[in-house]
């Protein structure tokens, strides 16, 4: 069960290397001893504090740490996540005295919808069993983090901590990206998965740290900064916040990627976008509408502008706008089920590099994956809006739900550069759950409040502080 994805010409030319039936256990002893303290954790911490060994280890470990079972592939990701739903299982039967369970929302079910249509496509297109391996292991880590996360994120103090733990995570990689570029060496290559020698580009050196390749790391880096920024807003949390901004900007520096500088203007333009944050409707169309123009008066197609974007100077933009064009003119060829033969089509050699999440998506397990997989990305938004609608006068409130927002635009736009396929993988899922939390919990405020004072009118004149109210609403996201 091998995450799908990977980096390397051997995808095109011999796919059952892509489903990874082959392989040896390389477990360091540091990351044996690490992993079972982590374990102990996720058992024994309190509930709110599950998701942070399941965040930190997973993150900083290179995914070449693996145990293999016959061909099935366990990087510690999975191993931790195993343990996670034993805990969450026993959290909800026998800790909290009665069953509970998520209500399903729109996003959750786009996101199972999502799992479930890429384990079918996939096989279908391939045929083989171990194409549907493959796939059951990408759906056990889609649908293992993402409601480990909605099960264990209840209330603000929940998204607190989680944006504290990524905190942490950053600093350390920071620390591990700022020494690659000082030594030129990798130290995290002791653990496999990753190469020693640090990667140049027109005599830049690209910082990689434990990811697998520099564009994920920048990526993961620049869509940081509007997190901490709510960590920021939300005060008292400050020294942590001013941490993770100067990490994040580590992260985005070394890296040395256009797709990470791409996505920080993305945030810069949505922090800018907060003082128009009432005519949102407007300037969505008003994008459209420009979108269309340049197409209609363009020479070339108007994703062809992506070919003209080299902000730190190397950069493969070409490729990015030609895999987008190979996409549009073969879309009957990956329409139903995917393309096994993506590249071959025009553009070179290297057509086999799917460096964008909706292309990669597409043209791997087809239109139905493609849908699922923006439908959940759209109720985020609109979630998020609605949230922001009953927040009413809470700018706090408001402000961060916005700062989300910004959070899913800018890895909206590191999709066009790289598709996300290794810890990163784990960082979306954890954004789409925190979001959920968050904006189940600012539309009930009203509501639980009328309940309390309808079934109790004697503390109706007493004032709570601020987030008092907030663990009671974290309650009802489960039942």
């Amino acid at each position: 069960m091998q995450i799908l994805a990977v980096i390397g010409p051997e995808v095109g030319l011999a796919h059952h290397v892509l489903f990874g039936v082959r392989g040896e256990t390389s477990l360091h002893p540091a990351i044996l001893v690490a992993t079972i303290v982590a374990i102990v954790l996720i058992l024994l911490l309190p509930r709110k504090y599950v998701v942070v060994p399941l965040l930190l280890l997973p993150f900083l470990v290179p995914l070449g740490q693996v145990i293999m079972l016959a061909t099935f592939h366990f990087p510690i990701s999975r191993i931790l996540l195993l343990f996670a739903g034993m805990r969450l299982l026993w959290q909800r039967y026998a800790k909290e005295g009665a069953p509970s369970r998520i209500r399903l929302n729109t996003v959750d079910k786009a996101v199972i919808g999502y799992a479930l249509s890429c384990v079918v496509c996939y096989t279908l297109l391939w045929q083989e069993s171990a194409a549907l391996f493959t796939q059951l292991g990408s759906m056990y880590d889609v649908l293992g983090f993402y409601f480990v996360f909605r099960f264990f994120l209840r209330d603000y103090g929940d998204v607190d901590r989680v944006i504290k733990a990524m905190a942490v995570v950053a600093l350390i990689i920071a620390t591990c990206m700022l020494n690659e570029q000082i030594t030129g060496r990798n130290i995290l290559s002791v653990f496999g998965g990753v190469p020693e020698f640090t990667t140049q580009r027109e005599g830049y050196l690209r910082s990689q740290g434990p990811f697998r390749v520099y564009l994920t790391a920048g990526a993961f880096g620049a869509t940081l900064f509007p997190l901490f920024l709510c960590l920021w807003r939300r005060g008292g949390s400050r020294f942590m916040a001013g941490l993770g901004l100067i990490a994040a900007l580590t992260i985005t520096i070394t890296s040395r990627t256009s797709t990470a500088i791409s996505a920080c203007l993305a945030t810069a333009i949505g922090l800018g976008m907060w003082f128009v944050r009432d005519k949102m409707r407007a300037v969505r169309w008003g994008l459209v509408f420009l979108l269309v123009g340049l197409h209609l008066v363009m020479k070339g197609p108007v994703w062809s502008l992506i070919a003209r974007v080299d902000l730190v100077g190397g950069s493969t933009s070409w490729h990015r706008f030609k895999i987008i064009d190979n996409c549009v003119h073969h879309f009957w060829d990956w329409m139903l089920l995917g393309s096994n033969n993506y590249w071959t089509w025009d553009g070179g050699d290297d057509m086999w590099d799917l460096a964008n999440q909706y292309v990669s998506i597409g043209e791997s397990t087809g239109l139905l994956s493609l849908i699922c997989f923006i439908a959940a990305i759209v109720y985020c938004f609109k979630y998020l809006g609605r949230a922001r609608k009953a927040v009413g006068n809470d700018d706090r409130r408001d402000w961060i739900l916005w700062l989300l927002g910004v959070t899913l635009f800018s890895n909206l736009v590191a999709f066009l550069g790289i598709s996300y396929f290794d810890q990163t993988s784990i960082y979306w899922y954890l954004l789409l759950a925190t979001i959920v939390t968050a904006t189940h919990l600012s539309p009930s405020l009203p509501r639980v409040r009328a309940v309390v004072e309808s079934s109790c009118p004697e503390i109706s004149s007493w004032q709570a502080p601020p987030d008092a109210a907030e663990p009671v609403i974290g309650s009802l996201l489960v039942e």
